[in-house]
């Protein structure tokens, strides 16, 4: 190669700085190629210019062109973060789909968000009170209302009785007992009876539980369910406004009918007499109770009042409730305790009065404030017991500060929510403090969880705590046992171990045997005849006996099991020909087996003309051979 042609490639192989997008370095490399060509004693004098070979370049576009242009392709989806953007986005609605039934997905993405909730409230707290303002204001329109409706009684029942001489006598002995002139008349004026409660399940207006009082008339509860709901039912119907309402109070002669709604049931109070109006908190009470220890059965439930003993027992503890009469003196002596009484009043001093009434009303409210506490640190030790109870749950701190409830301990992520426990206790949650470090427990309950989610076992799997130890039972791929294996292994120690012992392996044992005593059997035919020939009904017994104990087998061992049935021909004749002599051969070999008491739901059949013979050659011999009917068994 010349002087000059060399000077020229390097300049080639040196661009100006404002290059023009030529890959230069391989147009040298052409250059050289085509000079070696012309004169091939020459070789390349330009020390950076690679060789080119023009027919591996070739080879290279025909082999791999398409995926070099595929993953040019993906290169610039990767790169260009708006179509990586846009990429993403077409498959992560399905994503998520697939993976909303794992549990694990909304452990992940709980945490986010609980941030972004938190985010938002503290940016635009608005949005946050736009939702609630729904559910708030009628909760707090109905509290308000009872408690109008609680003061107006007691204003009402107190006017009553203020100028009369019974008002008189319940004046002395509410200064007598320390209780207020209101209180005293509400508990001789208001005295009733709850006769029967029934729990209604809103959707399907079925009676969930009912309990009565022991000397109230009984009547079919069942019948008397209906009835109320019929009549609610009407209300809605017949009044605009209503349909999302229902009766809160109906009046029947003596009888008062109260009603308290949830989200799921209604609790309707039979009452007798005159009840206070704090009867309404009482259920209202008692119906939260339920609905939080029994959701899940309440939205639910299908009519099936087996297993609701609890929910019997809070309705019975609604049928108990009362408030009797107390019992008149003798004659003449109220007149004489409120003639005593008026004349005390005469006669005692303003001053001494007062410094009476303040001395009292001072020891009074030490001794109601030292009861309370004693009743607040009670029921805290209480909580607090219960809470050590909770599996998951190491208390290692519990006090009292500064009015608040202090505790602090381990908490296993699967256990219950501590602050639930403690408010189902009695506990007011606003003044808990608690501090939890998390750690995972040993309890078998927990660890089972954990073994469901780490091994994901197959269908015919299932999982059980027996005497402290995780047992497994079924059937399973060797692949899953050795994987199970593993993790048993590296269970923690102190806690339940993980017995494998009851997992069978399909492909081994009693169901390998069975496969291959069928799968040695052939059913032969004569040329061009869809009918076994004769002579072999003892051999379609003997398939049709292990058939039948395969299918027994498999589903004793959860195992999904399935026989093909093939049909062969010989290679004379067309092959059309040949291809529906196949399958018919193989659809009268089911057949024959289905008479024999095989469930044909376990069979499949198939064809396959002369493709698949057994001996090659076209001799007699060799075509008798291949005029069959074979077998193969496949199980999951």
């Amino acid at each position: 190669m010349s002087t000059s042609a060399a000077v020229t490639l390097r300049e080639l192989l040196s661009p100006p700085p404002s290059a023009d997008g030529i890959d230069r370095k391989a147009l040298a490399g052409l250059l050289v190629e085509l000079a070696h060509n012309v004169k091939p004693e020459q070789a390349p004098a330009v020390e950076g210019v690679p060789r080119v070979d023009l027919r591996l370049d070739e080879l290279r576009r025909l082999v791999l062109g398409r995926e070099i242009e595929l993953l040019a392709r993906l290169r610039a989806v990767i790169e260009d973060p708006e179509q990586l953007a846009a990429a993403v986005g077409r498959v992560l609605p399905t994503s998520v789909a697939h993976a909303t039934a794992d549990e694990r997905l909304g452990q992940v993405l709980t945490p986010a968000f609980e941030k972004a909730t938190q985010s938002s409230i503290r940016s635009n707290p608005r949005t946050l009170i736009n939702i609630l303002y729904p559910l708030i204001v009628p909760a707090i329109r109905k509290a308000i209302g009872e408690t109008i409706d609680d003061t107006f009684q007691s204003l009402n029942e107190s006017l009553k009785a203020s100028l009369t001489w019974r008002g008189l006598k319940w004046r002395f002995e509410a200064w007598r007992t320390g209780t207020t002139f209101a209180e005293t008349v509400l508990k001789h004026t208001l005295v009733y009876q709850v006769e029967h409660a029934f729990l209604i399940h809103h959707h399907t207006g079925l009676l969930i539980a009912h309990a009565a009082a022991e000397n109230a008339a009984s009547q079919d509860p069942q019948l008397v369910s209906s009835m109320l709901v019929a009549i609610q039912d009407f209300v809605r119907d017949s009044f605009t406004g209503a349909e999302q309402q229902g009766l809160d109070t109906l009046r029947l002669g003596e009888l008062r009918l109260w009603s308290e709604r949830s989200p799921f049931a209604t609790l309707v109070a039979v009452i007798r007499g005159n009840p206070p109006e704090e009867l309404h908190a009482t259920l209202s009470r008692v119906l939260s109770q339920i609905h939080a220890e029994r959701r899940q059965v309440l939205e639910s439930f299908d009519g099936d009042s087996s297993g609701l003993g609890d929910i019997e027992a809070h309705l019975a503890e609604c049928a108990a409730l009362r408030q009797q009469s107390t019992k008149s003196a003798r004659r003449g002596f109220p007149w004489l305790v409120a003639a005593v009484g008026v004349m005390l009043l005469m006669l005692a001093g303003a001053g001494g009065t007062w410094w009476w009434q303040e001395t009292e009303a001072r020891q009074a409210e030490q001794r109601a404030w030292a009861a309370a506490r004693q009743a607040e640190q009670r029921l805290w030790a209480d909580a607090v017991a219960r809470l050590k109870t909770v599996p998951g749950i190491v208390v290692t701190e519990s006090d009292m500060r500064d009015g608040k409830f202090v505790v602090a301990g381990l908490r296993d992520p699967l256990a219950l929510d501590p602050s639930q426990v403690l408010a189902q206790a009695g506990v007011d949650p606003a003044r808990v403090v608690g501090r939890w470090v998390p750690y995972q427990s040993l309890d078998p309950e927990f660890a089972l969880q954990r073994l469901q989610v780490s091994l994901d076992p197959p269908p015919a799997i299932r999982l059980s705590l027996e005497n402290g130890r995780i047992v497994a039972r079924g059937s399973a791929s060797s692949t899953w046992l050795e994987r199970a294996q593993s993790v048993g292994r590296m269970l923690p120690a102190g806690g339940p171990e993980l017995d494998l012992s009851q997992v069978l392996d399909p492909n081994h044992g009693a169901i390998a045997k069975l496969r291959d005593a069928i799968e040695s059997h052939e059913i032969h035919f004569n040329s061009n005849e869809p009918l076994p020939s004769p002579g072999q009904d003892a051999v379609l017994d003997q398939l049709a006996a292990e058939l039948k104990e395969l299918a027994s087998l498999s589903a004793l061992l959860r195992v999904n099991t399935r026989v093909t049935l093939t049909g062969h021909s010989d290679d004379t004749g067309r092959g059309t020909f040949n291809l529906s002599l196949s399958m018919a051969r193989a659809g009268v070999v089911l057949t024959m087996v289905k008479k024999r008491g095989v469930d044909p739901n376990l069979l499949i059949v198939n064809g396959s003309g002369p493709l698949e013979p057994l001996q090659s050659g076209s001799t007699d011999a060799a075509r008798s051979a291949n005029r069959r009917v074979s077998f193969a068994v496949g199980t999951e």
